[in-house]
């Protein structure tokens, strides 16, 4: 078969086994947002970007509606966001279809409600002596100060975020 022939089926080769999982993350994500309303992935995923951090903090996208006369955001917002939100709402509305160019939205309906929760940071184990002992040997023979210094922190925070205890890796 001949490589400059149009017509020509290729055939597509593919790896077998597990496969990074951001591969298929963003198919059902659009999905997800698409039964909500959300042509644009971005209103959800930058949506402190197009907010703003101090506004952000306090509402998430909820649901876009069309209508004829124009999209509705719905935000979920905690309790003390919800009244000023209301006020605020020309100024976000106009920040969003800056960001998108066009107008996308043109009402915004606020719903108060408990915000999810962002994930906690796991909490660092404390090292045994051994193990500091261990990494104070390994890291003994390192003469400049400070790249001893960022490994001991390094060595740490590695062997404090593992989650077997040092009772269980023995």
């Amino acid at each position: 078969m001949s490589d400059d022939n149009p017509h020509q089926p290729t055939m597509v080769t593919r790896k077998r086994g597990p496969h990074p999982l951001g591969r298929d993350a963003l198919p059902l994500l659009k999905a997800h947002l698409a039964k909500r309303g959300f042509a644009q992935v971005e209103m959800v995923t930058r949506w402190s970007e197009i907010a703003g951090s101090g506004l952000s903090a306090h509402c998430v996208p909820l649901k876009l509606s069309n209508a004829a006369t124009g999209a509705t955001l719905s935000l979920l917002a905690d309790d003390r966001a919800a009244i000023e939100l209301q006020h605020q709402a020309p100024k976000l509305i106009d920040k969003i279809n800056r960001y998108f160019g066009s107008t996308v939205v043109s009402k915004i309906k606020v719903v108060a409600g408990e915000l999810p929760k962002p994930p906690a940071k796991p909490q660092m184990r404390r090292l045994t002596a051994e193990e500091e002992a261990s990494l104070v040997a390994m890291i003994s023979k390192v003469e400049d100060p400070d790249l001893r210094e960022a490994l001991t922190r390094l060595g740490r925070n590695a062997m404090g975020e593992s989650r077997k205890t040092a009772i269980l890796k023995r």
